[in-house]
């Protein structure tokens, strides 16, 4: 956990390169799932995982009012100073792995929900595809959508 935070920049952020267009990445997302409660999502991620062969890493996210998922209150006061907290992933923690993400965190995708993601990865990476068939074996419904990642300073 630390080495992902210690990622994140921690100089301040003007409200200026908060909308830049240079501070967001276009990424692609495989998508096995997508639910309204955290409890279905997590049953499905581990059903994903188990079925894919993949690791399960929930990235210490826990669900939470507000943000729908939360690092722990202490990560949060720590890093950003203020809890609760939510990066979405696709910042630095690409690849092939399930986790659960907030759908609200995502540009274009429909808010409000907890999305089981076994992969991400830049645009045209050689890992979505074939990870795409392996969970189709399970998951006959999993797509694959593109979303913009902030990737600039957070503080």
């Amino acid at each position: 956990m630390r080495f992902f935070f210690s990622l994140i920049c921690f100089a301040a952020v003007s409200l200026q390169a908060q909308t830049d267009p240079d501070c967001y990445v276009s990424k692609e997302f495989l998508i096995a799932g997508s639910h309204t409660d955290y409890p279905s999502a997590l049953k499905q991620a581990r059903k994903v995982a188990t079925a894919a062969g993949y690791k399960l890493d929930l990235r210490g996210l826990k669900p939470a009012k507000g943000t729908g998922l939360s690092f722990a209150d202490s990560v949060c006061n720590e890093e950003f100073g203020d809890a609760p907290c939510y990066v979405a992933r696709g910042r630095y923690d690409d690849g092939v792995y399930v986790s659960i993400e907030y759908s609200s965190a995502y540009e274009g995708f429909r808010p409000g929900y907890y999305i089981v993601v076994a992969a991400s990865g830049d645009v045209g990476n050689s890992v979505i595809a074939p990870a795409l068939v392996k969970v189709r074996r399970s998951v006959p419904s999993a797509y694959v959508k593109k979303s913009k990642v902030y990737m600039c300073c957070m503080h």
